[in-house]
């Protein structure tokens, strides 16, 4: 499956399933979950396939799965978005995040080590270095696009 080929709608409803899972897999009925996130149980069983299975009666997510997920990285100085197949690599895309943020935050020099010359391979097929030098992350983050700021009032005062 390539994310990249699913209208807006169903890309939608496929992380909507995702979020469904992620709810599953800290402790939330498939049923409360489908209903907090606002998606019908068939579509999730549909875009869920093997990452759940039934036990006792119960609709239960599986540890692991093999959906793919569409995930920032930053590699070679730029901030790049590739899909990976299963939890397992998108957990090592949020530790790594999170890495980034203890350097940016806290400044601690030592938490990007454990990513230096770490390798991912996305679900083409293709391998991906994590960035760990900081000061590339930081020019990735100053190359950001702000927000604009729009403004709720007209302009020219009031008639």
């Amino acid at each position: 499956m390539n994310l990249d080929s699913l209208t807006p709608k169903q890309l939608a409803r496929y992380n909507d399933s995702l979020e469904v899972l992620n709810l599953m897999r800290h402790g939330t009925s498939f049923y409360k979950a489908t209903n907090s996130v606002g998606i019908s149980p068939p579509t999730v069983k549909k875009n869920l396939g093997n990452a759940i299975t039934k036990k006792n009666n119960r609709i239960i997510a599986k540890k692991s799965d093999n959906l793919i997920r569409k995930l920032r990285i930053y590699e070679n100085g730029n901030e790049t978005f590739i899909q990976v197949k299963g939890n397992k690599k998108a957990k090592l895309i949020a530790q790594y995040h999170s890495a980034v943020g203890m350097r940016l935050d806290k400044n601690n020099t030592l938490v990007l080590e454990s990513f230096r010359n770490k390798k991912l391979r996305d679900s083409k097929g293709r391998w991906h270095l994590f960035e760990t030098d900081i000061e590339r992350i930081q020019e990735i983050f100053a190359k950001r696009e702000e927000p604009e700021f729009f403004t709720i009032y007209k302009s020219g005062g009031i008639k």
